[in-house]
């Protein structure tokens, strides 16, 4: 049986996906770049809720990201002292493509079951429409596409204005 359906389901605000595309897409500016956002946030039971992104001091010299083990350790040093985890992260890729690769697999920072791991395509430069990105989630020991994305990640609405017009 896999531990899927037991992990708490991530909400995303739109404000920080939109942030996460801007993010990612600034990885790409000055020469083409993957681009990494960790997602950090407040973790209940059933449910999880992303409020802070944090960019890591990455390498990108070969157009893909890497980071340290320093790197990483700064990330996590910015949240010391509050009640915010690590949820996972999104990183970019050039093309459509959005599946992990080997080096994903292999690489992506904290590893654990539950995290996710969303990859954005065309380096988020369209910004963050997730019924085109890769949700994988780290299951049972290593990451695995998952299908049902409303299982996993939803969009949370930052803003609703239900004014009426006048």
């Amino acid at each position: 049986m896999s531990t899927a359906k037991a992990m708490p389901l991530v909400y995303l605000p739109t404000l920080l996906a939109d942030q996460t595309a801007v993010l990612l897409n600034s990885f790409a500016e000055q020469r083409p770049s993957e681009g990494v956002v960790y997602w950090f946030g407040l973790e209940a039971a059933t449910f999880a809720v992303v409020t802070t992104l944090i960019v890591p001091d990455v390498d990108t010299t070969d157009a893909r990201v890497r980071t340290s083990v320093t790197a990483n350790a700064g990330a996590i040093v910015a949240i010391i002292g509050t009640p915010l985890v690590y949820l996972g992260q999104a990183h970019s890729h050039p093309g459509w493509h959005v599946d992990h690769s080997l080096v994903d697999d292999r690489e992506t920072f904290a590893r654990f079951d539950g995290a996710l791991s969303v990859v954005v395509p065309w380096f988020g430069r369209y910004g963050f429409a997730l019924e085109q990105c890769g949700i994988h989630r780290h299951i049972d020991g290593r990451f695995k596409r998952v299908q049902a994305v409303g299982e996993h990640l939803c969009l949370l609405p930052s803003t609703k204005d239900l004014r009426g017009t006048p």
